[in-house]
């Protein structure tokens, strides 16, 4: 069943690729150019100092830490993410997120989590087109978790220490975001997420190493004024 879950969100997610990869600047003709204008006026307005919440959805593969390399398979990823535009060409992200990749069917080491809380910054290029093609990088703290079959965090059998940490992480992060209202967008990107998790002291039977995954996700988001203020027909 997982299986199925996992190509179904590849699938999707290739397909929000593809639909990303189509954006054209809206067409604008002799009969309908004061129309076209307009409308795109609305699209590309400027979002400066507007916040922004939004949800992405993906596909993790863990890449680092010999133990869970040889094991690790692909499964499903989710964050909430939160945004501040900053300039036209900067935006800033707050993610709060779960990535998990299963380990195999040892029951002491069924299943390996991460669940990021991350701070980073975009710089996006073609303000003024429909696509925008971004690049940028960040960091914060990565809980991880190696599970037992039952989902509780193992144990190494030598310290009794639980496979449970919370360490200091970077990513870097590539991908477009496509206008597709003034208030709404649609993102696809691809981050490498890297965890300085080593630690041979606490966990000398293995699952030591810094850990490390690459994430393909697509997601939206919602824009919103973090300054607009109701007219109440006084004077300033």
């Amino acid at each position: 069943m997982f299986r199925t879950i996992t190509k179904a969100a590849l699938a999707f997610l290739f397909l929000g690729v593809a639909s990303l990869a189509q954006a054209q600047e809206p067409g604008i003709d002799t009969g309908t150019a004061s129309v076209s204008t307009a409308k795109k006026r609305v699209i590309f307005e400027s979002l400066v100092g507007y916040g922004g919440v939004g949800f992405r959805g993906g596909i993790p593969v863990f890449t680092g830490d010999a133990d869970i390399k040889a094991e690790a398979t692909p499964r499903l990823s989710g964050d909430f993410a939160f945004a501040y535009v900053y300039s036209d060409d900067v935006t800033f992200d707050l993610n709060i997120g779960y990535a998990w990749n299963r380990l195999g069917e040892d029951k002491e080491r069924f299943v390996v989590t991460s669940v990021p809380m991350t701070l980073g910054a975009r710089y996006l290029l073609n303000r003024q087109g429909r696509l925008h093609p971004y690049a940028g990088f960040g960091g914060g703290v990565y809980i991880w978790t190696v599970h037992t079959k039952d989902l509780g965090a193992g144990k190494d059998p030598v310290t009794f220490e639980r496979l449970r940490r919370g360490d200091i992480g970077f990513y870097g992060v590539a991908g477009a975001e496509r206008r597709m209202s003034k208030y709404v967008t649609a993102n696809a990107d691809v981050s490498y997420h890297s965890i300085m998790a080593e630690n041979k002291e606490d966990f000398p039977s293995g699952y030591n190493g810094n850990k490390s995954y690459v994430l393909v996700r697509l997601g939206i988001t919602f824009f919103f004024s973090l300054s607009e203020r109701l007219d109440q027909g006084l004077p300033e």
